[in-house]
């Protein structure tokens, strides 16, 4: 799996613990997010109407556009009725098609191994037509299945699955893969004999597609469940196999979460054995933080209290928030921190505290720094965003502030930070009109906030 870069770490194990997005800067195509969207219909994003509109792949690379960041996409190699045999010798032929991106069809073509070589990520969603031409249905609504048919099928799939995984790593052994899961085409026929038949059908071919997807390395998003939640929403047209918006938005949504798992898992197996130290806190065996607070105790950036533990659901301080956050992302000072009240603590504290106030991350208010004070959401918003001005040298600048009442009375630095996370989609408020700026972040939290960020570039 590629590697990203340390700010972006932090924004991405960020929107584990909230929702998700991400934050790509960027200054020319070379260091552009390159995405590309290979398969069928639900590739190409046709919706409930047969038309062809925004699906999951363009609700992903929106999310890069929406925040003003540089990202190349193309679904042009998607088409409707593609199976995985379509998929297949469009790469082996290294088939030429039009670019087409969250504008529409461009003038511009590109032949699909130089859009494989130069991807980053590249989305699958095929398999379903393969297994539908053994599916038959009479002008009656009556439906019927030829068994070995259905059989042959699946079999087929794994097989083109394997294919197409080994030709693409051939290109380009370093590109993100991540597979879209098949879900039930057909959940208002009321005959419960047939649905467990489709469900059956759906759930043998997701595990089939699921062992390749995972034998060869790629990610595997499973979305029928989800899907079948709400059909009424997801499938809105009974005639229609193909989802709304919202259940594309399901599926994007699912893709991203299983990628930034799939993130977290890379840079937990990237600490070598040396470096694989559980901690031995008494307090955080059954703590759904454990395994982000052994990440951070084995790499030496968090540590516990001498009666044994760690304190997980404790608040932190700014002293000790500053300091792991200085330490992670090795931020050093060349001078000492002008603050009056820190000089009791201890030299490697104060070291990081000037190292923050000399990135910006931190400003003198008469002289003080106030170390015991709690961290509070909002002063934690501001650090993110000066760390972010930082690394991609401007400020954030949005159209409009985030819709909270409560933080009207903060100064603009901080309603721009609140905004920040808010329209980048690491928050998204304790209500739809709060934040609760003042709410504290414990050390857990931070734990997990960190453990990504330690794995730098």
């Amino acid at each position: 799996m590629k590697k990203f870069s340390v700010l972006l770490a932090l924004v991405l194990v960020l929107q584990l613990v909230l929702p998700f997005t991400n934050i790509v800067q960027a200054e020319d195509e070379s260091k552009s997010f390159h995405y590309v969207a290979l398969g069928d219909s639900l590739a190409a994003g046709m919706n409930e109407n047969g038309e062809i509109g925004f699906g999951y792949a363009d609700l992903l690379a929106k999310q890069y556009q929406d925040q003003k960041s540089q990202i190349v996409f193309n679904k042009g190699f998607s088409y409707p009725g593609y199976t995985t045999v379509d998929v297949l010798k469009g790469i082996e032929k290294n088939v030429t098609k039009p670019i087409y991106d969250l504008n529409g069809v461009s003038e511009k073509s590109v032949a699909i191994q130089e859009a494989i070589h130069q991807a980053d990520l590249i989305t699958l969603s095929v398999g379903a037509n393969d297994i539908l031409k053994n599916v038959n249905r009479s002008e009656t609504g009556e439906f019927s299945f030829d068994t070995a048919g259905v059989i042959k099928s699946i079999q087929d799939v794994a097989v083109n699955y394997k294919k197409i995984f080994d030709n693409i790593y051939k290109i380009n052994p370093e590109v993100d893969m991540i597979v879209m899961g098949l879900y039930n085409p057909f959940p208002y026929i009321e005959d419960p004999a047939i649905q467990k038949q489709l469900n059956m059908l759906v759930t043998n071919l997701n595990n089939s597609m699921k062992r390749i997807v995972e034998d060869n390395g790629g990610i595997f998003t499973e979305v029928a469940a989800q899907i079948a939640t709400d059909v009424k929403t997801y499938l809105p047209n009974p005639k229609n196999i193909h989802l709304s918006e919202a259940g594309y938005q399901v599926v994007a949504d699912a893709m991203m979460k299983d990628y930034l798992n799939a993130l977290f898992k890379e840079t937990e197996e990237d600490t070598t054995d040396s470096e694989i130290v559980k901690a031995p806190f008494t307090d955080i065996q059954n703590h759904w933080g454990k395994d982000y607070i052994d990440v951070v105790y084995a790499k030496g950036i968090m540590n516990g209290y001498e009666d044994g533990t760690f304190k997980p659901n404790a608040n932190m301080t700014r002293a000790q928030v500053i300091s792991v956050i200085s330490q992670a992302f090795g931020l050093t000072a060349k001078n000492k921190a002008p603050f009056n009240d820190i000089s009791h603590y201890a030299q490697q504290t104060q070291n990081g505290i000037a190292a923050a106030y000399e990135a910006g991350l931190i400003k003198e208010n008469n002289g003080n720094f106030n170390p015991q004070g709690k961290i509070t959401r909002s002063q934690l918003a501001l650090i993110l965003m000066r760390l972010s001005t930082v690394q991609a040298g401007q400020q954030y600048e949005p159209a409009k502030l985030a819709p909270f009442q409560d933080i009207a009375n903060y100064d603009r630095e901080a309603q721009l930070a609140i905004t920040f996370l808010y329209d980048t989609g690491v928050v998204q408020g304790t209500s739809v009109t709060t934040f609760s700026p003042k709410g504290n972040v414990t050390r857990a939290q931070i734990a997990k906030i960190l453990v990504l960020a330690i794995n730098k570039q």
